[in-house]
């Protein structure tokens, strides 16, 4: 089957959850013998790479500053990109991950008999998060009613989109290769060590509430120690820890972003891996420490509950629907619960063998399938 992948973005020139979801498929894709094309940008050159993952047409970014001042971003005008590179392409199926790829793949299949597919791996909310100009809200709701098979991330966003746009898709949790994740065996020198990993300039990602957590918990737990890697300004880093006492301040390392070949060994050498977000469409994150063997706590909200259960990781009530959780005591009990579930025999090999059923050779023949329907 030829199948093409389309999105804005790829990895690694961005990491993101998404990101690595469409890389991981494609190589599954690849290695069970079908011929895949990956469509999407390079954000300094075109250019065609070929991979594991099959054959990758990136073109540059279509946009400039005067777009930006009409709210259009890179992301809105892929639906051209898009459009353009399917056209020269004998698809049997294109799947796209973001609305605005998807409505140019459908303009194209206007004159091409191929299956479109759209997943999303979270979803924006008319009239709160998608914006007037562009008409985000009605480009969304276009791509949705038009494709044919649509997939979200998980039951909590299928909700939201049977809710606001009448249409119940299939759910398939971002697979995660678990070959890439080799189980650790926590911290070397045995202290404990909690690790938090995302973007944590979105201020839903919770990183002041883990620095509170933190500095609550070390009160009992003196070796006690954080690591947090990903994107985080430098002024943030600055707001979050310029009050702390210098016995806190000090059990805190900042990783920075680093490279994507960084990240098995750090999730192997953590106790328990933190993720305080709200409004978590799902939470790749999760499941890669899982499959290093890595126990997590996150919130009881979004589509995170979902990932887990009481055998791999701890949640927490953000006490909260806003944007960004301000219960540090319920997550500071919920780390101290998280690092006594890491001491526990056994736990290492029940994370890998719970990531293994969200596993691209588990999930990966549900997408052909979902390809394969008429």
């Amino acid at each position: 089957m030829k199948v093409v992948l389309t999105h804005p973005y790829c990895w690694p020139y961005v990491r993101r959850g998404t990101e690595r979801c469409i890389d991981v498929l494609a190589r599954y894709l690849n290695r069970v013998g079908h011929e895949v094309t990956l469509v999407s940008t390079h954000p300094r050159e075109s250019s065609i790479e070929r991979n594991g993952g099959g054959t990758r047409i990136l073109r540059r970014p279509l946009w400039n500053p005067v777009l930006g001042m009409a709210r259009l971003q890179p992301e809105h005008t892929f639906f051209f990109t898009a459009a353009r590179a399917v056209r020269k392409l004998n698809a049997d199926v294109v799947h796209s991950c973001f609305y605005a790829d998807a409505l140019g793949v459908q303009m194209v299949r206007r004159s091409r008999p191929f299956r479109t597919v759209l997943q999303l791996n979270g979803i924006a909310i008319p009239r709160v998060s998608c914006r007037r100009i562009p008409p985000e809200a009605w480009m969304l709701r276009r791509a949705i009613d038009n494709v044919d098979s649509f997939i979200v991330c998980s039951d909590f966003i299928r909700r939201l989109a049977l809710e606001h746009f009448g249409r119940n898709p299939d759910v398939i949790v971002p697979p995660v290769e678990v070959t890439d994740w080799p189980v650790g065996r926590g911290p070397s020198d045995g202290r404990p060590t909690i690790l938090g990993v995302g973007d944590f300039n979105v201020r839903r990602k919770g990183v002041r509430a883990l620095i509170r957590a933190f500095s609550i918990l070390k009160r009992d737990l003196p070796d006690v120690r954080l690591r947090l890697t990903g994107r985080m300004a430098p002024e943030l880093f600055q707001e979050i820890t310029s009050d702390l006492p210098a016995e806190i301040a000090s059990g805190i390392e900042n990783l920075g972003l680093g490279q994507p070949g960084d990240l098995p060994k750090i999730y192997g050498e953590a106790s328990v891996m933190a993720l305080p977000s709200m409004w978590e469409p799902s939470g790749t994150v999760v499941m890669e420490a899982l499959a290093s063997g890595t126990p997590v706590v996150i919130a009881r909200h979004g589509g995170l509950p979902e990932m887990i259960t009481p055998h791999v990781g701890v949640d927490f009530d953000p006490a909260t629907d806003g944007e960004e959780t301000h219960n540090a005591q319920g997550l500071a009990d919920a780390l101290r619960a998280g690092l006594v579930l890491a001491a526990k025999d056994g736990v290492r090999e029940r994370c890998r063998s719970h990531a293994a059923s969200f596993s691209v050779d588990a999930l990966g023949p549900r997408y052909e399938e979902i390809y394969s329907r008429h």
